[in-house]
């Protein structure tokens, strides 16, 4: 049986996703923070259960931004047809998720291949973090942490030009911005750093090195996400201390497990050599502009 959420299954439905934390992230950081009727911000989301006589055995998502998650083990085209249908009329942006799920999903949704800006499968990583008594003896004696620091508005010029050259690397332009408008859209994204908990930048000699931050956090759990590292300064490990510094912080909010997905060889070599270890695969589907949904096929 499929039916939409209740207030009465959040107890249930949180549990259920802390089980499959390393691919529900967003799925379970939005219901924490927005809950289930949240119809305003764009990462509320409404939550659809499927349920046998064991509870609920898969989540699927759509958030108001035109976001889809799902999280729906042993998920068959069939069934993916299912949610298809439950999307008429929805203005769709993207999906991200356990690659092989969001495959049979973006399948039924037939959306036109020349629609993607972004469609690719990224390893999925993971770290066992262990309590807070442990941080400074683990991720912390790398180094990360004593060089990690917040951003401040002195940092601004050189971040501006980082946030507008990770989004062209790793192709996450939003749609509509164009070379000319993405300069100030990536200053405007450095200017929300200032002083924020979740983004943090490591510092050699006085000038800025390296940077990271935290995308989802949920649960148990935190995402890392946002780590970039000026061209002529990569393979000197400083993507590694820098998330090594953010994570012993988040080692000491209570934090046990940390995810991130690699964008290349090189970023996952760098989290190898702190800990990660690969669990599977993510898929990140982006469109060009917003699509809305008809019929499945």
């Amino acid at each position: 049986m499929i039916r939409k959420a209740e207030v009465a299954d959040i107890g249930a439905l949180a549990a259920f996703l802390e089980g499959h934390v390393t691919t529900s992230m967003f799925l379970l950081g939005n219901l924490e923070s927005h809950g289930l009727d949240n119809t305003d911000h764009p990462h509320g989301t409404a939550y659809f259960l499927r349920e046998t006589g064991d509870g609920i055995t898969g989540v699927f998502g759509a958030t108001n931004g035109g976001f889809l998650m799902c999280q729906l083990p042993g998920l068959t085209p069939a069934e993916a047809q299912t949610y298809a249908h439950l999307l008429k009329g929805y203005t769709l942006r993207g999906m991200t998720g356990h690659a092989a799920q969001v495959t049979t999903m973006l399948e039924a949704l037939a959306v036109p291949d020349d629609l993607w800006q972004l469609n690719r499968v990224e390893p999925l990583y993971a770290l066992d973090l262990g309590g807070p008594d442990q941080a400074e003896q683990d991720l912390a004696v790398s180094g990360g942490a004593a060089a990690v620091r917040a951003v401040t508005e002195a940092d601004l010029p050189v971040l501006s030009g980082w946030f507008a050259a990770y989004m062209t690397e790793t192709e996450t332009v939003p749609p509509g911005l164009t070379a000319e408008t993405l300069p100030e859209a990536a200053a405007q994204r450095a200017a929300s750093t200032v002083g924020a908990a979740h983004v943090r930048v490591l510092e050699e000699d006085g000038a800025l090195v390296a940077m990271a931050a935290l995308n989802a956090q949920a649960g148990p759990a935190v995402q890392v996400g946002g780590v970039y590292v000026p061209p002529a300064l990569r393979g000197g490990g400083r993507a590694g201390r820098v998330v090594a510094g953010l994570l012993a912080e988040a080692q000491v909010r209570g934090r046990s497990r940390a995810i991130l997905f690699a964008a290349s060889l090189k970023a996952a070599r760098a989290y190898e050599k702190i800990g990660f270890a690969r669990v599977g695969d993510y898929r990140i589907a982006l469109l060009r502009s917003a699509y809305e949904m008809g019929h499945a096929t």
